[in-house]
């Protein structure tokens, strides 16, 4: 290293909470003012301290996301930086593979770099050495903590202890204790006494719908807040299939006996696995293999999205579009909530094929050719009609395609369908036909 040419050394400091942050003179002050002071211990060799401050309160040394780390990363493949200092090795990483690529960016830009209170850089092949041995033991003592809180975690479940997360329906926390709510145990009772009656989960949703019932609101620490929903079938699937209802918690598919108060007794637990057990066996649903080329633009008359499902008989499937109220809810008012898929799909096509033949298009593209000087109204002319011409020829994939560029949407009506015409549709496909 030339000790005639100035070192310009860069600072950079990390806690990984943001506790005292707010004093005058902190933990990220403290270590800054010991890096200035090796700097300054330097000065023979040139060492000369850059003013620019690059401090990361508050973020874990786990990972790189972090803003004055990333700053740091900048300058240096700017060029602004000689040399990185640090109090210590884990300020810049913990983590052995992120401080191989750290280590990796330094060597590409020929940056040093120095920890104060471990006396070495890695200038020296033994300063390398240390450095690989000190942060094999930083990144030991890391996943050694990660398996001391996971044991404890274990552990507290195994003797039944609740080790927070979402509170479910039906429960409360008080003092790290799950309660019983009143008003949600009810529910909960509800859904298992309506499942052992009606062994249907779709039937429970529907029933718990039409009461007004609503899944349970949760508020997130950031504020946002979800729940408060319809009741779907997994939603009630999760209920029924819940060890915390009979007193129990569960960990990796283990089930122990816990602290908190059963809403369920063990034989009404029982016998709603056994009701699932039973409904588990049987032949399985069809799978849709044949495309849907409507999929996510039809409509029900209610309003609600139409899902393609399928059911078979003596070997053959057949296709259908169902409304989405209906499959989670059962709730659909329509008298078409369940359609065959292949007649809509044929006449949404045969709807296109007369737009394409109308008049209004011809009106379109003499208005599209007014826009557009790089287009010709007699190319667009001849692309329509070599269209009208070569449809009938046309694959029915070719033919799918081009609906889903010309419809926005499709609403199936109590008389019929209405579509929704995407104009830029229509432009860019005759542009397309035209070149």
């Amino acid at each position: 290293m030339d000790t005639k040419k100035p070192i310009r050394c860069a600072v950079y400091t990390r806690k990984s909470c943001e506790d005292g942050l707010e004093q005058d003179f902190n933990s990220l002050d403290a270590q800054r003012l010991s890096a200035e002071n090796y700097i300054a211990s330097q000065t023979h060799e040139n060492w000369q301290l850059i003013s620019k401050h690059y401090d990361d309160g508050g973020f874990s040394g786990g990972n790189m996301n972090r803003p004055a780390l990333q700053d740091l990363f900048e300058d240096i493949e700017a060029g602004l930086i000689d040399m990185v200092v640090v109090y210590k090795i884990d300020r810049l990483s913990r983590s052995l593979f992120d401080f191989s690529k750290i280590i990796e960016l330094f060597e590409k830009h020929s940056v040093g770099f120095v920890s104060v209170t471990q006396a070495f850089n890695t200038s020296t092949s033994s300063g390398k050495l240390m450095l690989n041995m000190l942060l094999s033991f930083a990144q030991y003592e890391r996943e050694l903590t990660g398996e001391r809180i996971r044991d404890k975690f274990a552990s507290s479940l195994k003797k039944g202890m609740w080790m927070g997360g979402v509170v479910m329906l039906g429960y409360e926390v008080k003092d790290r204790k799950l309660l019983i709510k009143g008003d949600e145990a009810e529910i909960i009772s509800l859904i298992y006494r309506q499942f052992l009656a009606s062994e249907s989960c779709v039937e429970v949703a529907h029933l718990l719908n039409k009461l007004g019932h609503r899944t349970k609101i949760k508020k997130l620490k950031t504020g946002e807040i979800f729940g408060g929903q319809m009741f779907e079938l997994k939603a009630v699937q999760r209920i029924l299939k819940n060890p915390y209802y009979k007193g129990c918690v569960s960990h990796k598919g283990a089930v122990y006996q816990g602290e908190h108060e059963a809403i369920i007794d063990e034989e009404t637990w029982n016998a709603a696995q056994e009701i699932f057990k039973k409904n588990a066996v049987g032949p399985r649903k069809p799978s849709c293999m044949t495309p849907s080329f409507l999929r996510g633009i039809i409509h029900c008359a209610c309003g609600s999205l139409m899902k393609h499902t399928c059911s078979s008989n003596h070997g053959l499937v057949y296709r259908y579009y169902t409304c989405y109220n209906q499959v989670k809810y059962k709730n659909c008012p329509s008298a078409h909530k369940n359609i065959p898929a292949e007649p809509v799909e044929r006449s949404v096509i045969e709807e296109v094929l007369k737009i394409i033949k109308s008049p209004e298009v011809v009106i379109n593209l003499n208005r599209l050719a007014e826009q557009r000087n790089d287009l010709k109204k007699e190319d667009l002319m001849l692309a329509l009609k070599n269209l009208n011409e070569a449809w009938n020829y046309l694959y029915q994939a070719e033919q799918e395609k081009i609906v889903r560029m010309l419809v926005d949407s499709v609403e199936i009506k109590e008389n019929g369908i209405k579509l929704k015409l995407n104009l830029d549709g229509f432009d860019n496909l005759f542009i397309k036909l035209s070149a």
